[in-house]
């Protein structure tokens, strides 16, 4: 018993010693060498939707430069509420109506599917037009998009008031 317990305490401390930085092995990939900008929680009405992760070359988020975020669900969703939603925000950021942005919902419903409590999803934009999504590590779908990255990752990444602003900055670790 005594062997087991030793094994079983050393196991604990080399995963305590971990970095905590480390990203999701899509990140890795996709990014090699990012470090995390920030990390953020985000709560409805009291409820604890999902954390939020941001990545990019060393750890400095930019606009002008590819990055990561990663969403890690802490409750379940339908991909339709996740396409409405999308689109609604991204209205509401100037890039279009509802029917312009038909064609990209299209794309998005390929990404996105139904999300189940500790699904992961993380989008990599690789230019200002451009991304690819991973559902639970595995690549899902590429996105091509006039102005997609601020349109879409600035749902996340540049919210405008109160808590969205709040959470934005810590993702871009400017709090």
């Amino acid at each position: 018993m005594r062997p087991i317990r030793s094994a079983l305490v050393a196991l604990a401390f080399s995963l305590a010693a971990l970095p905590a930085w480390a990203s999701p092995a899509e990140v890795e990939r996709a990014l090699p060498g990012a470090q995390k900008t920030g990390e953020a929680s985000y709560h409805m009405l009291g409820i604890h939707l999902f954390d939020a992760e941001a990545y990019a070359a060393g750890g400095d988020f930019s606009w002008n430069q590819p990055f990561a975020l990663t969403l890690n669900y802490q409750r379940g969703t339908r991909q339709s509420t996740l396409l409405n939603r999308s689109i609604s925000e991204m209205t509401q950021r100037g890039a279009g109506n509802a029917q312009s942005l038909a064609p990209l919902r299209a794309q998005l419903a390929r990404c996105f599917p139904d999300i189940a409590r500790g699904d992961r999803v993380t989008g990599v934009s690789t230019g200002a037009n451009t991304a690819t999504f991973y559902y639970n590590g595995a690549q899902r779908c590429d996105v091509q998009w006039p102005g997609f990255r601020r349109a879409f990752f600035g749902i996340w990444l540049d919210g405008r008031d109160g808590p969205a602003r709040t959470m934005s900055a810590r993702l871009r670790g400017e709090a």
